[in-house]
Parts: C-alpha cells; sequence; structure tokens
C-alpha cells in the first residue's frame, strides 16, 4: 500500500516538474501540461504565483448571493500570469525541498500529560 501511495505522489510531482520545464522551454506544450495537474496543484501553483482565480457572484431567486471560484483555465492567463507561474513553481519547489529535509517523527504531535 506504500509503495502505491509513494508512486502516486511522485507521479503527481512529475506533472509539476514536466509543467516546469515545459513552462520555460516550450510554451506551446504548457497548456496541455497546465491541464493534466490536478484541481488542487493548480489551486496552489496559482496561489504562489500571486494569481487570482477569477469569481463570479451567482444570485438567487429569494436575494441571497454568494461568490463562485470559476476552474482554473491556461486560455485565460497572459504572458504576465505564465511569467509568474515560474516564480510560483520555484516558490513550491523551495517548499518541497524543505519538507524532504524532515523526519518521520518531525510531524508527530506530542502528548502534553
Amino acid at each position: 500500500m506504500e509503495n502505491k501511495k509513494n508512486s502516486s505522489t511522485n507521479n503527481h510531482r512529475s506533472y509539476l516538474r514536466e509543467f516546469y520545464q515545459i513552462l520555460n522551454g516550450k510554451r506551446s506544450l504548457a497548456r496541455s501540461a497546465f491541464n493534466r495537474l490536478k484541481p488542487g496543484q493548480k489551486r496552489l501553483l496559482l496561489e504562489a504565483s500571486g494569481i487570482k482565480q477569477p469569481t463570479t457572484m451567482v444570485y438567487n431567486p429569494d436575494g441571497s448571493q454568494f461568490a463562485c471560484t470559476l476552474p482554473a483555465n491556461y486560455d485565460y492567463l497572459s504572458d504576465t500570469d505564465l511569467d509568474n507561474l515560474s516564480i510560483g513553481l520555484r516558490r513550491l519547489q523551495s517548499i518541497v525541498d524543505t519538507f524532504s529535509l524532515c523526519e518521520q517523527d518531525d510531524f508527530k504531535k506530542e502528548r502534553r500529560h
């Protein structure tokens, strides 16, 4: 079970690495690489890049309203946003590198008596 989980995690990381390489070299392939990212990965990448996902207000007949975040779409990113994605990817990589130095015991909750 552990190997399957690690394989899945490594696969998701490889999507981010692949996207970084494509974004910095072949932007024509970046759309398909971006679309392969999971929704949570896209959200984190956009946040790390300082890019706000578009939102819209939904109004109900009873007068109530709520904000709805639209899915991340590569086609709505500007050239500046694409440059910022490179920055966001480097930020995420530094976070991953930092956590890779941690030990399993670093995340165990201490019990206080």
